[in-house]
């Protein structure tokens, strides 16, 4: 893939979506405000955490045009835009999206522990992923936490992001869109494998069913990479990686963490060694200098 971040003009955008056309190489990542949402859907790029996606939203009529997609998440002027957000345009763009055969990955979860529902120091301490954190990474991320939540967006502009949020992830699912479940880790304390259950949760909570979350963890990322013939579902002839459950996700997906088991390409894991393996590695993380 080419991977796209913001701070990018639509001149070097575009001649990078020529560029990996020419090579045949797909184009993934953000979307930045000066190329806009329009643009990148014509395109088809893979979008991330649903850039842009405030801003295309805004009502014609808007005194401002920036709002909080990506980095504009930390300018707490730019949480003034939520006071106008156009409704129908929340359902437009999702459609949209979906129209366009993009595949999207929202990161809930990130963006609303980080920037929306505000987490204690007891919380934060207390999640089973914090042991794997360096010291490094505990002594800088909680400048950037302080920062923001010092003076916080008022509480009905965090409700209404988290809403909005949510109505174009669901939006663009039910019109027939490709969702993806992802992580975004390790900010703000959120580490790989442990966010990617709060994903499927926070997926949950935006109006997909269970088994539509757990599609986009397994079938629909195995889809985006050509990968189905091996790989995202379970069958005859497929790659054997397995998880198998206590019990059933599909009447709550907060099943998916109470673990029998792995299997890793046939070989087989249980629970109790997987525990044990963390136990083993959780200080050689703590001891990283």
């Amino acid at each position: 893939f080419i991977k796209l971040t913001i701070d990018i003009s639509r001149q070097v955008y575009d001649a990078a979506i020529e560029a990996a056309r020419e090579a045949g190489i797909r184009v993934i990542g953000h979307v930045d405000l000066r190329v806009g949402l329009r643009r990148a859907l014509e395109t088809g790029q893979q979008i991330e955490h649903l850039d842009s996606y405030m801003e295309a939203v805004l009502k014609d009529d808007a005194p401002m045009k920036v709002s909080v997609s990506d980095s504009g998440v930390w300018r707490k002027a730019n949480w003034e835009s939520l006071d106008y957000v156009d409704e129908r345009k929340v359902a437009e763009v999702s459609l949209a999206t979906a129209k366009a055969g993009i595949y999207t990955c929202p990161t809930l979860t990130f963006f609303k522990l980080t920037f929306a529902v505000e987490q204690s120091d007891e919380e934060i301490l207390a999640r089973p992923d914090y042991r794997f954190l360096p010291p490094e990474l505990r002594k800088s991320r909680p400048a950037a936490r302080q920062r923001f939540w010092t003076s916080p967006p008022t509480l009905e502009r965090r409700e209404k992001y988290i809403r909005i949020r949510n109505q174009m992830v669901k939006g663009i699912h039910d019109a027939g869109g490709k969702i993806m479940a992802g992580s975004d880790t390790p900010e703000l304390f959120l580490l790989y494998g442990f966010t990617l259950h709060r994903e499927l949760k926070n997926l949950v909570e935006a109006g997909l069913t269970p088994y539509a979350a757990l599609e986009a963890a397994t079938r629909v990322p195995a889809e985006f990479l050509n990968a189905l013939g091996e790989a995202g579902v379970i069958g005859r002839g497929k790659r054997a990686d397995l998880v198998l459950l206590e019990a059933n996700p599909l009447e709550d997906i907060s099943n998916t963490e109470k673990r029998a088991g792995v299997m890793a390409r046939g070989r087989w894991v249980p629970e109790a060694e997987l525990k044990k393996t963390l136990d083993e590695l959780a200080p050689r993380f703590q001891a990283v200098s």
